[in-house]
């Protein structure tokens, strides 16, 4: 692989003069910057983008922080999904991510430290908004650049986000509209993520407008299981399941009921896994796409990508 020297001997001329030329630096002429560029460009060169950023500091990777997952807990395929739409934001820019994932808060923590202390790490996309929360603290604190997917937990935070009170409305709307359903249930998750809390507030405003009677389920370990739910109140004849993820663990109680139900997020995989027509697809990829964008704009405060119903 040709290097920066390879290249200066070539063109006759110093290391540093062929560094300048390569980072555009106005004090070398128009002329030598396109011979330089042109000669580089001939032996295959390619810049070590991390080398020019440490010079400024900081390291060209983005710190992807997960929310606080234990270590049997199942892949999230909307995560999957968040990370390919940020991979292909990052490439044309020549960042890369690297992730912090862990089973506890403290160690969650310690890791975007080590990010920030020993990789340089000052860019910072984080999956998940909670109250309180000492990782998104920390980064304030040090005047970190991130940007939350998700509904933000202080109002100064920069996010990017699906507008989930809407989806979870329309969700239920169309149950109603195109499945002729009149009451349907909202099946929530044991960990009551805003995003579950939104869905809940639009499937309530949905219900409300229809006149009828909001009915949620939760699961719990040690709860009622959902299909004894279900038979306890036989007016059910739909559902709505704040994610696909949730669906998927209840799919086998739900089966004997053949009820009319519609999902969020659309990801591949769940969609071989439970064969379900009816979802919310949140655009995970595009979610991702654009909390980089938002990250290097500094003058933007947030953006809303649109959620669409495949059926």
């Amino acid at each position: 692989m040709a290097t920066i020297k390879d290249i200066a001997q070539k063109a006759g001329v110093s290391v540093s003069t062929a560094s300048r030329a390569l980072n555009h630096n106005p004090r070398i002429s128009e002329k030598t910057r396109q011979q330089i560029a042109t000669i580089a460009k001939e032996m295959g060169y390619q810049p070590n983008y991390n080398a020019q950023n440490l010079t400024r500091g900081e390291s060209n990777m983005v710190g992807i922080i997960f929310p606080v997952t234990s270590d049997t807990a199942p892949a999230n395929p909307f995560h999957i999904d968040l990370l390919r739409g940020i991979s292909m934001a990052l490439k044309p820019i020549h960042y890369e991510m690297v992730v912090a994932i862990a089973p506890t808060t403290a160690d969650l923590l310690q890791s975007v430290k080590s990010m920030v202390e020993q990789s340089k790490v000052h860019n910072f996309l984080v999956l998940y908004t909670v109250k309180d929360d000492p990782i998104t603290n920390y980064l304030r604190q040090n005047n970190l650049n991130f940007v939350v997917i998700g509904h933000p937990d202080k109002a100064q935070d920069r996010f990017v986000d699906n507008d989930n009170v809407a989806a979870g409305q329309a969700a239920t709307d169309y149950l109603m509209d195109h499945q002729e359903a009149s009451h349907p249930v909202f099946l929530q998750s044991a960990s009551n993520w805003v995003f579950e809390q939104d869905r809940h507030q639009g499937y309530e405003q949905s219900m409300q407008n229809h006149h009828l009677p909001a009915l949620s389920w939760r699961y719990s370990p040690t709860g009622t299981a959902v299909k004894d739910f279900i038979k306890q109140h036989p007016q059910i004849d739909s559902i709505v399941c704040v994610d696909d993820l949730l669906l998927v663990r209840l799919i086998r109680q739900l089966q004997e009921f053949n009820l009319p139900t519609i999902c969020f997020n659309n990801s591949r995989l769940m969609g071989m896994l439970i064969n379900q027509e009816e979802k919310v697809d949140l655009q995970p990829r595009k979610l991702g796409q654009q909390a980089v964008e938002l990250l290097f704009n500094p003058e933007e405060q947030f953006r809303i990508v649109d959620f669409k119903i495949n059926s």
